[in-house]
Parts: C-alpha cells; sequence; structure tokens
C-alpha cells in the first residue's frame, strides 16, 4: 500500500493547507477543518461505539478540534504528533519555546452529548504507552461484551510506534538479539512491543467470540524515518532498497506495509495491485454497506481488491504523492509510471539508506539532523512568504520545467534508479497536465511550521496540554 510521505489523512494534505510533511505543532493552530467528515462520525452515524487509543495529531485549539467531537465516543491517548513513551510529555522542536507539558488523557462523550476533555491520566506516568494502550483496548473490548453487546464496535489503535524517541522495555529488545547492530536492536524491539499488543487484543478479541465477525485493516502511515528528531544517530529504521525516507516523495517515504483480515477475506492471499491510504475510507465503507453521501473523496473504492477478488476489474487510475508550493515539489503515480517535479533542496533525504550493520552508528554519508533540516525548512518558507500563491506547476520553479522532472517506470525500476523523462516526453505531458488540473483544489499551506499559540502554554493548564480557544 501506499501511504503519504507523512502522518496521513483521508485526503490529499495539499486540499487541507497541510501538504509538505510540516506537522501539526503542539499549540498550533493548523488543525483538520472542521467540515471534514471523519470515518469515525460515519460509522458513529449508522450506530457503532467507537473508540481511539494511541495518537490523535489532528489538532486541538478546540474542544470542537478533539476526537470525542469529532465521532469517538472515548478517546484514550495524546492530542500530539510524538512524546515520551514512559513520562508522557511533549516537549522540543515542536512546541513553544521548547515548553513541556503532559499529554495522556481519556476523553470521553457522555450520553448528552457534551464532550468531557479534562481527565488526565497522571497515573500513567512512569508506565510504557504500548502496556496503557493495550490495557485500554483489552477494556474497551469487555466492557462493550457486557454493556453494549449486539452494538457495532469500531475500536481504532493508533500506535506510536516505532516514532522516536525509541524508547522500548528492555525484554523486547532482547528478544531481537539476533539483530546484531545496537540501534537496529531497539528500533526493532520498538516494533515488537506494537506486534505484542496487537496480539493480546486479537487474543481478548478470540476470548470474546468477537474476532470471527471482526474486521481488522492494519497498515502504516508513511515510511521509515531514518534520521532522529534530536540526534544525528539514525533510528534504525531503514526502507532500503527502496529509495529515500518519511517527508521525501520517494517510494521509500510513502510505501508501506498493511494487510486486511475477517469475515469472507481469503487467507494468506497476496494482492499486487496499487492501492493508496485515501482508498480505505470508500472501500471500507462499500464494505460495511455504509452510505457516505460525500462527494470530494481523494479516494477510490476498491473494495473488491479489499476482499482479494482477483479477477476484479477495478483499478486505481492514478494518485497523488503530495503538492507542495514550499518546499517546490510535487509528485503522482499513473499505472506504472512515476513523476516528480521539483527536487527540494532537502536532498539528503534523496539517497538510499542501507540497514545498519555491526556497531555502525551513523550512516557512511552525511545524514542531516534536525537541526539542519529545520533551518533549511525556515529557509523555504521565507522564500515562499515572498512569493506568489498559484496553482500552476510552472509557478514552483525559477528553471524551465525540463530541468525539474524526474519519471520512473515503477514496474521495471522500483528502486527509482533510472530517470527516464527524456525519453518519454508525453507521459511527462500528460502528468503534469494531471498535476495542474489537481492543483485547482490546492488552498495555501497553513502549515509553516509556526511557533505555538501562547494561550497553549501548558502552564496556564496545570502543566497540560489543553484545548486553549473557544469557538463562538
Amino acid at each position: 500500500m501506499h501511504g503519504l510521505p507523512s502522518c496521513t489523512f483521508n485526503r490529499y494534505p495539499f486540499k487541507l493547507g497541510l501538504q509538505g510533511s510540516r506537522p501539526i505543532l503542539a499549540g498550533s493552530r493548523s488543525s483538520l477543518p472542521l467540515d471534514e467528515r471523519l470515518f469515525s462520525q460515519d460509522l458513529k452515524r449508522v450506530g457503532y461505539r467507537t473508540h481511539l487509543v494511541g495518537k490523535w495529531h489532528l489538532g486541538f485549539e478546540a474542544v470542537e478540534y478533539t476526537p470525542v467531537s469529532r465521532g469517538f465516543d472515548t478517546f484514550t491517548g495524546f492530542y500530539n504528533g510524538m512524546q515520551d513513551y514512559y513520562h508522557h510529555t511533549t516537549s522540543g522542536f515542536d512546541t513553544i519555546d521548547n515548553v513541556g507539558g503532559y499529554d495522556m488523557r481519556r476523553d470521553v462523550m457522555d450520553k448528552d452529548g457534551v464532550p468531557h476533555v479534562d481527565n488526565m491520566l497522571w497515573n500513567a506516568n512512569g508506565t510504557h504507552n504500548n502496556i496503557i494502550f493495550t490495557n485500554e483496548a483489552i477494556r474497551i473490548i469487555r466492557e462493550h461484551v457486557t454493556d453494549y453487546k449486539g452494538e457495532p464496535l469500531f475500536l481504532m489503535m493508533s500506535y506510536p510506534n516505532p516514532h522516536t524517541p525509541i524508547q522500548v522495555p528492555e525484554k523486547f529488545v532482547e528478544a531481537n538479539s539476533h539483530i546484531r547492530n545496537p540501534i537496529r536492536r531497539k528500533y526493532a524491539g520498538l516494533v515488537s512491543s506494537m506486534d505484542d499488543s496487537v496480539k493480546q487484543i486479537l487474543e481478548e478479541l478470540k476470548s470474546a467470540k468477537l474476532l470471527d465477525e471482526t474486521l481488522i485493516l492494519f497498515l502504516s502511515d508513511n515510511g521509515g524515518a531514518y534520521m532522529g528528531h534530536s540526534t544525528e544517530v539514525p533510528t534504525g529504521s531503514t526502507n532500503f532498497p527502496l529509495r529515500g525516507m518519511k517527508g521525501s516523495l520517494w517510494e521509500g517515504g510513502n510505501r508501506v506495509p498493511a494487510f486486511i483480515n475477517g469475515p469472507g477475506i481469503p487467507k494468506e492471499k497476496i494482492m499486487d495491485e496499487v492501492i493508496h491510504i485515501t482508498d480505505v475510507y470508500p472501500s471500507l465503507m462499500k464494505m460495511l454497506d455504509i452510505d457516505i453521501n460525500k462527494d470530494n473523496l481523494d479516494g477510490t473504492d476498491l473494495s473488491p481488491l479489499f476482499q482479494m477478488e482477483e479477477d476484479s476489474k477495478t483499478r486505481k487510475n492514478y494518485f497523488i504523492y503530495d503538492i507542495d508550493p514550499v518546499y517546490r515539489q510535487a509528485g503522482i503515480r499513473k499505472d506504472n509510471w512515476k513523476l516528480i517535479v521539483g527536487n527540494s533542496s532537502l536532498r539528503q533525504m534523496n539517497h538510499w539508506f542501507p540497514p545498519l550493520v555491526e556497531n555502525e552508528s551513523r550512516s557512511s554519508f552525511e545524514v542531516m539532523n534536525i537541526s539542519t533540516f529545520l533551518n533549511e525548512a525556515f529557509r523555504q518558507i521565507k522564500i515562499y512568504h515572498n512569493s506568489r500563491f498559484c496553482k500552476s506547476i510552472k509557478c514552483f520553479f525559477p528553471i524551465e520545467l525540463d530541468h525539474e522532472v524526474q519519471l520512473f517506470d515503477l514496474q521495471k525500476d522500483e528502486y527509482e534508479f533510472n530517470n527516464v523523462a527524456g525519453e518519454h516526453a508525453n507521459v511527462v505531458e500528460d502528468l503534469v497536465g494531471i498535476l495542474n488540473k489537481e492543483m485547482e483544489a490546492m488552498i495555501p499551506p497553513v502549515n509553516l511550521l509556526q511557533k505555538g499559540n501562547a494561550r497553549a502554554n501548558p502552564h496556564l493548564f496545570n502543566g497540560t496540554w489543553h484545548p486553549w480557544m473557544t469557538i463562538t
């Protein structure tokens, strides 16, 4: 499956102003717009009990932007994009002047439709996220069987693993002792801890006699991040032999693992078809026989492929990797052709990153750390601010378009070695035309790494990250 270069939505980020792999920073006002209807809201509308456990990261400036106001009955987890796995604090480059705040809560929507977002889980301090989230999932399943038997259940486990910081209980590191490099071993341990959580949840579903009637979809949102957030030491991730990493338009930044299991789905089958993460929403809605009455979805109903129907005539026509006027780059895939327009000066993401070996602690070539990355990102943002916003690919570039085009035939060149743009001008013209058409729906970026709003300072909320605005 293909995700997007970074934390993923059900829509193309350039249609939300959230393009460019620039995250929603703690305390910033760049939340997912309220007129976007979520999967959880559609399920809630037809009678599902809905629960989110883990990471939110779609904004929380006002209560209306929080999970329980957007279709979830309960939310246990954290609002921001990353945190300390044990102490549940979010601080660092993506906060207000490095101000830290506690961010582990259980929000609920009560029976009268009133959201409650003040229940901080202070006792969770010191307990690893995986334990908290696994126990919460098991609690939800048991409560559902006892109190809501007969009603449909939607449980979304939004694990932060293996996002930095790479913090993992030692038993999972030891379970990967066959991996000789210590950085890779620790990273694998963080993945293994998530696997263990999934195993426990499946065992609970089986014990509750719900497993055989449960549809399970597992997927990631983006490719692995080779570099860490606060150090030059690599995270231990690798997408090799695919090119690139999280944040890039290369396949390594976008190809993700995924599987589906449930009633009527053949076991142990692999479907070698192009599916994009935006296809999940319409495909699952079709499989669940729910009418979403929505015309502006970016994805395609590929439910026959989700159900492993090999003779299906359903195919994905094209999808967009991203369109970003700040970093001046865009990407599209149609059939076996992939076009990248522009080449952001964040070029150190363009490599192939092989796994670390033995006691290697950094790549054999220079990889930018987060400070270098941010300095370059802010330089690009300054250039963007001083230019006019337009909706044409040619506006991105100060030189001729031909010098900024890379075309790959992914059927023959999965690892993106050979730029064949010069040999297929008609393909380039077709794909640029589609990009220009898609750009008609683009809105100016709102996520420009602005410092968080001073009113969101955790010091004003008993040291916690909390909604700080009131919508009137």
